[in-house]
């Protein structure tokens, strides 16, 4: 992430260490990892946060998907239902008077 070597952190506290002083320099150091780490643990609360705020609309898109899938698949269900053959639908009431005849031959048929 960061292009440092060695040489530049040996500058960095050697700079430190004239500006700071001998005496505040490690005071200076501890107070600087304690910052660190406290910007290391927000820093991964917030990756956490927004991994989560992802998961949860990955979710939201996979239920929306679902959904449609059902309305089509009521959709399909009510035209095979339309494009069904009369017969299969008709009512016992609907029964003309000559199909009843028939199917009381048919019926009589069987059992014999």
């Amino acid at each position: 992430m960061f292009d440092i070597g060695f040489w530049e952190l040996v500058v960095v506290a050697v700079v430190a260490l004239i500006v700071v002083g001998p005496e505040k320099l490690p005071k200076l150091a501890r107070v600087c990892g304690l910052w660190l780490g406290r910007a290391n643990t927000s820093l991964q609360a917030i990756k956490k946060d927004i991994a989560k705020e992802l998961r949860a609309e990955e979710l939201q898109q996979a239920l929306k998907k679902t959904q449609d899938l059902s309305v089509l698949d009521d959709i399909i269900e009510s035209k095979q239902q339309a494009d069904a053959p009369l017969e299969t639908t008709k009512d016992q009431s609907e029964v003309t008077p000559v199909e009843k005849a028939i199917q009381n031959k048919q019926t009589d048929d069987g059992k014999r």
